[in-house]
């Protein structure tokens, strides 16, 4: 487990997170597999809510400096965070930066029609680096190793939901059946 000094970094304690991600675990399983036009808003509901928690935990200020910086050297940050004294707090950052990001490419790929990892990882892509730059631009420092990690995070998110989704059976509207059985049925055209 981490040290008390990791967890005031955090935005919950120890069990509000663990409850939180397994609530988020389950109803993102939920919507990779059960297709319907309820679950479809459902996700979409999700990821507005990602969203807004990704852009509230980014603005907090944390890293603030007069001249927002930016860190262009790719890898240094990683480096830094790994050999850092506090390393419990400094691989909270590293695999931070991946986790955040999973559940985006995760409901994106769940949303896209077509090519849903490459989808999925490229809006990743495209929000980290907007979030760094606003980071910059309002005083806070960015860096390009976490649009790195972020990105990675997205890609490993849409690859899971993508597998997942391919294994899912499309769920009739109005299905007796599937109600009952809570199991998806397979659609006979």
């Amino acid at each position: 487990m981490l040290d008390d000094d990791v967890w005031r970094y955090l935005p919950l304690g120890p069990v509000p997170t663990l409850v939180v991600a397994t609530v988020g675990l389950a109803a993102a399983v939920h919507v990779a597999v059960v297709r319907s036009r309820v679950t479809r808003a459902l996700t979409i509901a999700m990821l507005v809510v990602t969203v807004k928690t990704i852009l509230a935990l980014t603005a907090r200020g944390v890293l603030s400096n007069e001249d927002g910086e930016f860190s262009w050297r790719l890898g240094e940050t990683i480096r830094g965070e790994w050999g850092s004294v506090n390393r419990a707090l400094g691989l909270v950052n590293i695999f931070g930066n991946v986790a955040m990001f999973v559940p985006v490419g995760w409901l994106i790929a769940v949303l896209s029609a077509r090519r849903p990892v490459l989808v999925a990882t490229l809006a990743g892509l495209v929000f980290s680096t907007s979030t760094e730059v606003w980071q910059m631009l309002s005083g806070m420092f960015g860096d390009v190793d976490d649009i790195l990690l972020n990105t990675l995070g997205a890609l490993l998110g849409a690859a899971v939901a993508a597998f997942l989704k391919s294994r899912a059976v499309r769920r009739p509207e109005g299905d007796p059946d599937a109600r009952s059985t809570g199991m998806p049925v397979e659609v006979t055209e």
